[in-house]
């Protein structure tokens, strides 16, 4: 699938883009004009657009700006809290497959070009890959903040291969619609308890990862969180 189906929402207007048009959209966007205006003309802080991806399944992406000054830590927090926490897992970032400490600020490790691989929980893994788009200067003083964020994606039940899932088997992995999970071989063997809603991040499924928590995540958003989450 090529980027131009990675459908994605603007978290300033809602317009759907794709993975490949939001830049475009985004020096466009006349909510993201009129919201920027209110902080002034005098961009003195320092900012990286990072466009963060699912490694193995690319529809699942976040184009967010943060703060020069930030850690990787407070990276690492923010990637728990908008798609993976769920049991307290370690994490690690790595570049070249060198692991880099969470302590170091993103000045001192960020440059246009860059990509990082990250890892959550280090037994059913979630692998992310961080790309450094580029720096910019702003005058917004949210350290955070999400610009846009991917569609959910529209994945046929694995029993039936007609109708769309809307739920996962933790235990065996299979995506089920409503009517086919309750003829499922582990639903029959196990009750509900491995059956999870699918929600919108590449930890679904995984871990008994349920969604972000709302009232944790509207802070990196600029307006109100999209439906889409």
């Amino acid at each position: 699938m090529s980027q131009e189906s990675y459908e994605g929402i603007c978290c300033y207007c809602n317009e759907v883009v794709t993975k490949r048009t939001v830049g475009k959209h985004l020096d466009k966007c006349k909510e993201k004009k009129a919201l920027d205006s209110q902080f002034g003309n005098e961009n003195n802080f320092k900012f990286f657009s990072l466009l963060v991806e699912a490694t193995y399944d690319k529809s699942f992406w976040i184009l967010i700006e943060v703060s020069s000054v930030l850690t990787l830590k407070n990276i690492d927090q923010f990637l728990r809290d908008i798609w993976l926490e769920c049991c307290g897992h370690l994490s690690a970032f790595y570049h070249s497959k060198t692991k880099i400490a969470m302590s170091r600020k993103l000045y001192d490790v960020f440059q246009k070009g860059l990509i990082l691989d990250y890892e959550y929980d280090f037994g059913s893994t979630t692998d992310l890959k961080i790309k450094i788009l580029s720096q910019i200067d702003s005058s917004d003083k949210k350290q955070i903040r999400v610009l846009a964020v991917n569609k959910k994606s529209e994945i046929l039940c694995s029993a039936c291969r007609e109708k769309q899932s809307i739920y996962d088997c933790t235990l065996c992995g299979e995506e089920l619609c409503e009517s086919c999970t309750k003829t499922h071989q582990c639903f029959i063997d196990e009750g509900e308890e491995y059956i999870a809603e699918k929600v919108n991040s590449p930890r679904s499924g995984v871990c008994g990862y349920d969604g972000q928590n709302k009232f944790i995540i509207k802070k990196y958003f600029p307006k109100d969180i999209p439906n889409v989450l």
